[in-house]
Order: structure tokens, then sequence, then C-alpha cells
């Protein structure tokens, strides 16, 4: 068996809060005036899933005009350090068009005008939108911002921006791009706290698990057992749960046998740094701080406020803002 042949390697898998998110902004894309552009943020901490939905939006759109196949919903990815020219590129790249390294940012943006609309593109996705605003960007935001107002406005376009929470700044920054913008659209890890989203968590760690015991894997463990470990490992985002199932998975895949000491292995193998997620597999059940803390730990790093709801709640937050 190898990795291809594990449904879990090709699988998106939908629950609660991706569908809503999901939904939300293919509302706000259904509603666009349709002369004006539309700015839709969709932003959250990383490996929260906000890649899938950019990934469904391209899939669920329709052909371009094109005599090459291609979507009229582009995906475009900012690299790090950006400026003003390397918008424009970015996108010409997604559309497949080359950019000679002289080309000025003028030309660039007029280009990218023109194969918009010879190609009838509805929507131009841009992720990583963050880093416009990042340290070594090489544009002040409130320019950043201005680049993407005036996208919008002549192209008439959606225009979805994907990125962590900080991009936040640009809009509250740009009182124009502020005013065009829909709602901003925040994908959230699930809370422990809060029952329906333990319920929603659990669902999705459910789908998941079936997906590896239909393949012919056993996990050695109980069901609520393995929720509560797989939360704190992944501050309650399910990518991160996928991802360590698909670890241990290819670790495994000779026996299909998997238990605490395996998934201990896979979560040393896949991080770097933070909270060691490795702990989370140790012999001792974690308790009910240590999962708020994961969680906690996770919204700070974004930048999210962490709302307490439970006395439990409170310790958690306490313990990160000492840490932090």
């Amino acid at each position: 068996m190898s990795a291809p042949n594990i449904p879990l390697f090709s699988q998106t898998i939908i629950h609660d809060a991706y569908g809503a998110v999901l939904s939300d902004v293919e509302t706000a894309m259904r509603g666009k005036d349709p002369y004006h552009g539309n700015i839709i943020p969709v932003l959250g901490p990383t490996r929260v899933g906000k890649s899938a939905i950019m990934s469904t939006l391209v899939d669920r759109s329709d052909q371009a005009n094109s005599l090459v196949p291609m979507k009229n919903t582009v995906w475009a990815t900012l690299p790090p350090q950006t400026n003003g020219k390397e918008i424009y590129r970015s996108i010409l790249l997604a559309l497949g068009l080359r950019t000679a390294p002289k080309e000025n940012t003028a030309t660039s943006r007029e280009r990218l005008y023109r194969a918009i609309e010879s190609l009838e593109i509805k929507t131009i996705i841009i992720d990583e939108v963050h880093h416009l605003i990042e340290r070594g960007s090489h544009m002040p935001s409130r320019m950043a911002g201005d680049h993407l107002k005036t996208l919008a406005d002549t192209t008439r376009i959606n225009l979805v921006l994907s990125g962590l929470p900080r991009f936040q700044n640009i809009i509250d920054d740009n009182e124009q791009l502020r005013d065009r913008a829909q709602q901003t659209i925040l994908f959230k890890p699930y809370d422990w706290q809060i029952e329906s989203e333990r319920a929603s968590f659990a669902s999705a760690v459910d789908s998941a698990i079936g997906s590896l015991e239909e393949t012919g894997f056993k996990l050695h463990i109980e069901y609520e057992d393995l929720v509560r470990r797989l939360y704190g490992a992944s501050g309650g985002r399910i990518p991160m749960v996928t991802r360590l199932l698909k670890s241990v998975a290819v670790a495994t895949e000779q026996t299909r046998q998997i238990g605490l000491s395996d998934l201990r292995r896979a979560a040393k193998s896949m991080q770097q740094s933070g909270i060691p997620i490795s702990k989370f597999f140790s012999d001792e059940e974690p308790d009910e701080i240590e999962l708020m803390r994961s969680f906690a730990g996770t919204m700070s790093e974004a930048g999210l406020e962490f709302n307490v709801e439970t006395l439990t709640g409170l310790g958690a937050a306490w313990d990160v803002r000492e840490a932090s």
C-alpha cells in the first residue's frame, strides 16, 4: 500500500467550520454589484484550512475565455518581502503569463488589466496577503492597500484576500480599502470551551479516522481519548489533525496498527518548535487546561483574542499571557 492508495491523502475533510466559511465566502461573491469590485478578506491562523477553501473556490468556478483550460477564478500567492510590482506579477504568473525582469509596475498592472478583461476572469484570490505587512516588505501598508483597492475598482472582479489575521491592520489603516471591503471572514480553530465546537471537532476527527479504518488501519486507543489528544496537538485545527494522521499512516503502512507511541513519533517528526505536540501522546492523558492552553496559544500566535468562556479557560489564558 502506498500513500496515494490511502484515501485520506486525497480527501478534504468537510467539517462545520469549513462549510460555514466556504458558505460565507460564496455568499459574499454572489452579492457582488456588477458595476463595482468586491473585496473579501478571509483571515485565520496558519494551517486552519484557508487553502482548502481557496481550492474549492477554484474547483467550483467556470471556465475562462481561453483556448487552453483555465478557470475564471485565479489563485495567486504573494512572495515574502513583496512590493507593488509583485502583486501584479504574482497574478500574471497565475494566469500563465510571463513578466520580464525589468518590466515596471505600471506596465505589469496594465498587462494584468487587459488579461483579466480578455479572459473574462471573475475572481482573483491573493493568498499570503500578510506578506504585505511583514517586516521587510518594500512598501508602506497604506500603499499596499491602495494597490488592492485600485485592482478591484478597475477590474470590477471579486478579490478574495487570504492570509494571517495581521493583514487586518492594512484594511483598518486604509479607509478607502476598508469602505470597499466586505466584513472580514474569520476562519478560527475549534474552541474546546464551547460544547458545540467540541462536537464539531470530534465529528471531523471521526471522519478522518473512518477514512483510515476503511483502508485497514487499526487505532489502538479509545476514541474519546484520541479526540482529546488530537485536539491538544492541533490546537483545534483540522488540517493539523489530518497532517498528523497522514504522517502516522505512512510510518505504520506495513503493519497498519497505530498506537500512542506511533502517534508520539509522528508528532515529533512534524514539528520544529512551539508547544511540543508530542506530549499530548504520552502515557498520561492531557488535562482540560492543557487542551485549552493549546488553543489559546494558537490564537495568541495569530494575534487573535482568546475569549474566556470557562474557569479552566481563564487559567489557560493566564498561562499563555505569562509565557508571552
